[in-house]
């Protein structure tokens, strides 16, 4: 399947400019194309999106923590190894937009996000699955070749041949090493945020820590087990149920800590 900004790559034959002056324009479009494609490259696919779940009560109104609460205590029960969950704030469009409270849970690149709110008189359930995962593009090599050439001449610039030689060793001796502990390492700073630095994390993730059938098997084993949560408690919901209460019954908002419950 392909990501919905994916760009075909540029025809060579169009861009070479061999027609006559008056018959250009598949030249110049091609041109315009090879732009969007590059830019692709360096940008990478967007992250999958996917709906899981859309379900729409009319007339009937919930409590948005009393569900939050209830997949976040199933979760707990169930002990999944490196998973995180969390009430966070997403703004409707810009960053001085009115907000809503959705329920996050993580593990590594893989992400579900939990909106229960009120739409007029009614209310509603979405659940998204988000696959964050960086992939390692060709120009990353680029990237690295250039820096590990900057060091070179560096090295060079302080003693010679032999410090260029020596500064660009110690340089991949010491990646190397960091990469090495991250990747053995469950729980550490370097695991935990290294492999979302732009390009390192990608070229880490290739080399050091690549797909298995035992992590493929894990992060399986995890998105059935959160479908299958969201999934209970939501059919659990009954529209008989009783409604939110009034905040200002309870004197104040009902999640003091997230701010507003929209």
């Amino acid at each position: 399947m392909k990501p919905d900004n994916y760009v075909e790559p540029p025809d060579l034959s169009k861009l070479v400019p061999i027609l006559p002056p008056s018959n250009l324009s598949p030249f110049w479009t091609e041109v315009g194309k090879t732009f969007a494609w590059l830019r692709y490259q360096w940008t990478g696919p967007n992250p999958k999106i996917a709906v899981n779940l859309r379900t729409v009560y009319p007339d009937f109104q919930f409590s948005s923590q009393a569900i939050y609460q209830s997949i976040m205590d199933e979760i707990g029960r169930k002990q999944i190894p490196s998973v995180e969950y969390q009430r966070t704030v997403l703004h409707e469009s810009g960053p001085f937009s009115p907000y809503r409270t959705y329920l996050r849970i993580r593990r590594e690149f893989s992400e579900y996000f939990i909106c229960a709110a009120p739409v007029g008189t009614s209310y509603f359930i979405s659940v998204r699955n988000v696959d964050r995962f960086p992939h390692s593009r060709w120009f990353h090599y680029l990237l690295v070749g250039f820096l590990l050439w900057l060091l070179f001449l560096l090295g060079v610039r302080w003693n010679g041949l032999v410090g260029g030689i020596v500064v660009v060793a110690l340089s991949i001796s010491l990646a190397w090493s960091i990469f090495r502990y991250a990747a053995y390492a469950k729980e550490n700073l370097f695991s935990e945020h290294l492999p979302h630095i732009p390009v390192v994390g990608a070229l880490f993730l290739r080399w050091f820590r690549p797909d298995t059938f035992y992590r493929e098997d894990i992060h399986a084993a995890f998105v059935t087990l959160v479908d299958g949560i969201i999934k209970r408690v939501v059919a659990s919901i009954e529209p008989a149920q009783p409604t939110r209460p009034d905040p200002e019954s309870l004197g104040g908002p009902i999640r003091a800590n997230l701010g507003r419950d929209r």
